[in-house]
């Protein structure tokens, strides 16, 4: 892949670069000029991206100066043509030209009748430049690295099973939060939360930790569910790892890592402006600006300003939000660079949280979808600030040390009306409490790392070693009142009086302080034991430890105190990669598995740990010069050890339940596909299959059924677009589907089904001019009734989105 290269140097300000040549084909091409034609497909983007894709497409060396192209934007331009004529295209209306010599393309100024400034000729920096994870500006599905494990990586030399969410795809699909990119991922599934928040989980298993730019930070100590929400406005892609990573962020279960990786400024001036509107009332902006700010360009910066104002189709549901992030970047030497930034988040509405119940046997209410089992007074005022900062430095070529440092800051406060009663068949009477919570949750962590290569035994190695600290901490306040309103379930007036907080208090208080924090230090080896075959093998050893106080007042007042911990606790990994060519790799891998629990048995002792081993196997692909990612494995987890109620002991043993045995195990066990990136010319594709079983082992009231029933066995996440060719090249169709089959929740010997569905979208694009576009998508195509989420008979039933539609215009300059 061609990269711009910027390099400061003395006594000028215009530095040369070059885009990095594409070896030739077999055949000499002759001169570009006379050069046949070929497959082009560029979107609209900054000058010095859109030069960098036509070199590699057109397989020619481009030289041009940065000065030149800084802050010039080039048209789409797509279509069987020359290298001369793709020029041509680009560089129409921008002042600048292309001066052709065999296969070789020098940008220049137009020349005009006056006599020109001489510049500075410009310079071939590399002809191999390294791989870049940044997928913005790209237009691909395609990664071609990620930063998930430390380092950039190619997908194939990772024995394990990675999806990367690019800028692209979320722009194309309307990825606003980060649970709309995990959903519309390979193997994911979500779980609605009561209070707003939603449950992550992979392969069975939940995932309670987010990486932000390769920071583990603990995202699940919330008092009472999950009220964590995030937006993708600043961030550039998603990297999702499936399987164990207790390498790279110490305990937790196996269900993989979610890196959050930020947009850093650009090396040009490129601003672009987004304007939405669509179904029930939803519009929104967005302004994102990046700069270079000083005559050298060593530091630059980039700002994003993203509000919404939306309604909903649940009646009365309306929700604000404005994002707010801003970054800095400057080279303190040729190779030092420091990155600062800021985010903030604020969401205030009226929610509809809790959901709808089930009739006590499990069958569906059949309730309207704009139902409303809330209050007219429902209120939501949440805030998710971050601080964020790294540090890097090259020693030379092959060694690189990195500290990065992630601070989030969440404050939740939510006053609201939720059913809390599963209906009666006979009766058909509802039922809804009075629910008041405060929250203050801090998360800090850092990460420091150095990675290089190195000559041993007549081959080239390489070498992670590093440290990664993370404490959290969960101060909530949760009170309730239960059967506030009773109600027949079709007639409901959301018209009640609102309770003070002392009257919900009086009910039922209960105040959790929590404190959890987690260190740990880890070491990698990728040794190269012959040409075609890698061996990584790797360990960490962590020290953990989680305090819970919880004080409950009101009916039935409490106090109860849990702790975990372990030092100095030994995770190995290991895993194999062959070469089975430059475009195709095999692999197998070996992760073990621990997770600290809190649960206590009769005699007061903590019970062990969890722990298992994850294996996995499989086949990965990076074809098309890299343009097209696919893959193919099959996995098997084991957990043992996990908690499971001992119902020899009394039903209020401690904290007025029964004591826990750790006698249980699990198995989670199948295969994943995927293909993502450009298939063929002007065809991008993004499709990913997952078959997953999962069964209890050993249990003492669920033996061999599933152990996490919302996970359902089949899963399908396909998206594609085509742009069109000659005189509808501005033209871009697509869309995609998401499908699986049927999840269930069984409770007391009666079960709730939740079909299999597929939901079907659409997405059309107009490129208006080489500054303007417009899109729209169409989704739920077929306006499926269907539910999203179901986890009780109580509440926490959630249908999906009706049909609806979104247009947006987006400018860039």
């Amino acid at each position: 892949m061609s990269r711009f290269c910027f390099r400061p140097a003395p006594l000028t300000l215009a530095i040369a670069m070059a885009v990095a040549a594409i070896p030739a084909m077999a055949q000499s091409l002759g001169a570009v000029s006379a050069s046949p034609q070929v497959e082009v497909n560029i979107p609209a983007q900054p000058m010095a991206q859109a030069l960098d894709a036509l070199a590699r497409q057109a397989r020619v060396e481009l030289m041009v100066q940065p000065s030149l192209v800084a802050g010039k934007l080039a048209p789409a331009v797509a279509g069987q043509l020359t290298a001369r004529e793709a020029l041509n295209r680009l560089l129409a209306g921008s002042g600048l030209t292309a001066d052709i010599e065999g296969t070789s393309v020098t940008i220049q100024r137009a020349r005009s009748g006056a006599a020109e400034p001489a510049t500075l000729a410009p310079v071939t920096v590399s002809a191999n430049t390294e791989r870049s994870a940044v997928t913005e500006h790209t237009g691909s599905y395609a990664a071609r690295a990620v930063t998930v494990g430390k380092g950039e990586q190619a997908l194939k030399d990772i024995p394990q099973s990675i999806s990367v969410v690019t800028r692209q795809l979320m722009d194309e699909q309307k990825l606003t939060s980060i649970y709309d990119v995990l959903a519309s991922t390979t193997g994911i599934t979500i779980q609605q939360s009561p209070q707003g928040g939603k449950y992550i989980y992979s392969r069975g298993f939940d995932l309670t930790t987010m990486q932000y730019d390769g920071v583990p930070l603990n995202r699940g100590m919330y008092g009472r569910a999950n009220n964590f929400t995030a937006g993708t406005a600043f961030y550039d892609r998603v990297e999702v790892l499936r399987g164990a990573a207790g390498l790279l962020q110490g305990s937790g279960n196996p269900g993989g890592a979610v890196n959050l990786v930020r947009k850093r400024p650009l090396d040009t001036a490129v601003t672009s402006v987004d304007l939405r509107a669509g179904s029930w009332d939803r519009y929104g902006a967005q302004v994102d600006s990046s700069g270079i700010l000083n005559a050298e360009g060593t530091l630059r910066g980039r700002a994003v300003l993203d509000h919404s104002d939306e309604h909903s189709f649940i009646d009365y549901v309306n929700q604000r939000s404005t994002t707010l992030y801003g970054t800095l970047e400057y080279d303190l030497s040729p190779s030092t660079q420091l990155n600062v930034a800021l985010s903030s988040e604020e969401l205030t509405g009226r929610p509809s949280m809790n959901g709808l119940p089930r009739f006590s046997d499990g069958t569906d209410l059949g309730l309207p979808r704009s139902t409303y089992f809330g209050a007219t007074w429902n209120r939501r005022d949440t805030t998710n600030r971050g601080l964020y900062a790294d540090l890097s430095h090259s020693f030379n070529e092959d060694w690189k040390f990195k500290v990065s440092v992630a601070h989030v800051l969440e404050k939740h406060d939510l006053k609201y009306l939720g059913s809390n009663r599963a209906v009666s068949p006979i009766l058909r009477q509802g039922a809804v409490l009075a629910t008041r919570s405060t929250s203050d949750i801090e998360t800090s962590g850092i990460d420091a790392n150095l990675t290089g290569k190195f000559e041993a035994f007549g081959r080239r190695h390489e070498l992670v070693s590093g440290m990664n600290y993370s404490r959290a901490s969960n101060d909530t306040v949760y009170g309730f009142r239960t059967n506030y309103n009773v109600f027949d379930i079709y007639n409901y007036n959301p018209n009640l009086r609102e309770p003070s907080d002392d009257e919900i208090y009086a009910s039922n208080r209960e105040a959790k302080l929590g404190v959890s924090r987690q260190f740990g230090v880890y070491n990698a080896l990728r040794l190269q034991l012959t040409d075609p075959l890698k061996l990584i093998v790797g360990a960490r050893v962590s020290w953990f430890n989680t305090d819970w106080t919880t004080n409950t007042t009101g009916i039935s007042p409490s106090r109860s105190v849990t702790e975990s911990k372990e030092n100095a606790k030994l995770s190995p990994y290991a895993g194999l990669v062959y070469a089975i060519n430059p475009q195709w790799s095999a692999y197998a891998s070996y992760a073990d598995i621990f997770r600290p629990q809190t649960e206590q048995n009769e005699a007061g002792q903590l019970l062990k740990p969890v722990v298992g081993a994850n294996y996995e196997a499989g086949l990965k692909g990076e074809l098309m010069d890299g343009r097209l990612n696919t893959s193919f494995a099959v996995f098997s987890i084991d957990q043992k050890n996990r908690a499971q109620e001992d119902f020899n002991t009394s039903p209020t043993c401690r904290n007025d339940y029964y004591c826990y045995t750790d006698t249980g195990e699990v198995r989670s066990q199948g295969f994943d596909a995927e293909i993502s990136g450009e298939v063929a010319p002007r065809w991008n594709l993004f499709a990913g299959y997952t078959f997953n079983h999962t069964k209890y082992l050993k249990d003492v009231s669920s033996e061999g059924q599933s152990f996490n029933t919302y996970t359902p066995k089949h899963m399908l996440r396909v998206w594609s677009t085509y742009q069109l060719s000659g005189a509808l090249q501005d033209l871009t169709l697509g869309g995609g589907v998401s499908a699986q089959s049927y999840s269930y929740r069984q409770l007391n010997g009666v079960t709730a089904r939740m079909s299999g569905r597929a939901v079907w979208n659409a997405f059309a694009k107009y490129q208006i001019n080489r500054n303007w576009s417009a899109t729209m998508n169409l989704n739920n195509v077929f306006n499926k009734t269907y539910y999203s989420s179901l986890a009780n008979f109580v509440n926490s039933n959630y249908y999906g989105d009706p049909r609806n539609v979104m247009l947006t215009v987006r400018g860039t300059f």
